[in-house]
């Protein structure tokens, strides 16, 4: 017996529904609701649809069963990009750009230039790292509060 057939069977007995009262939602006979359910013929695609909607749930749930029903999983972000991409923005900044706009500051190219405006760089990426795992922090919190969350059925 292929899963659809299954599928089929146990969410219409969830819903406490005979072969014949959803045979006439579907405005078909109860011969073809017995002949899905034991996996002899197989509802086309429309059929599928209101046969959804007939039982009150997503046509996937009728596919893949409560596999269908996926609630949102937390998926992780690679760092190494991140680092990278961060190493080589501190590089730029440090040596090219705030020396070049702290001699307007300071007055002259110095190493007191470049060491302000190391420390003003520094400031600003520590600023947006916190961020940025404040979110990542405040994600995953979320998504394991709703792992534990029973799948909505209506009764």
């Amino acid at each position: 017996m292929n899963e659809i057939a299954v599928h089929i069977r146990a969410i219409r007995r969830e819903k406490g529904l005979s072969q014949e009262q959803l045979a006439q939602a579907l405005h078909v006979t109860r011969q073809t609701v017995s002949s899905w359910e034991r996996g002899l013929s197989l509802p086309g695609l429309d059929t599928l649809g209101e046969l959804a909607r007939a039982l009150e749930v997503e046509p996937e749930r009728l596919l893949y069963g409560d596999r269908g029903a996926r609630k949102p999983q937390y998926r992780r972000v690679a760092a190494w990009p991140v680092v990278l991409g961060l190493a080589a923005l501190f590089y730029v900044m440090v040596f090219w750009i705030i020396p070049l706009f702290m001699q307007f500051v300071v007055g002259t190219f110095t190493d007191t230039a470049i060491l302000l405006g190391g420390q003003l760089f520094l400031t600003l990426v520590i600023g947006v790292v916190y961020c940025l795992l404040k979110d990542e922090i405040r994600n995953r919190d979320f998504y394991a509060s709703h792992e534990d969350d029973p799948p909505d059925r209506e009764e």
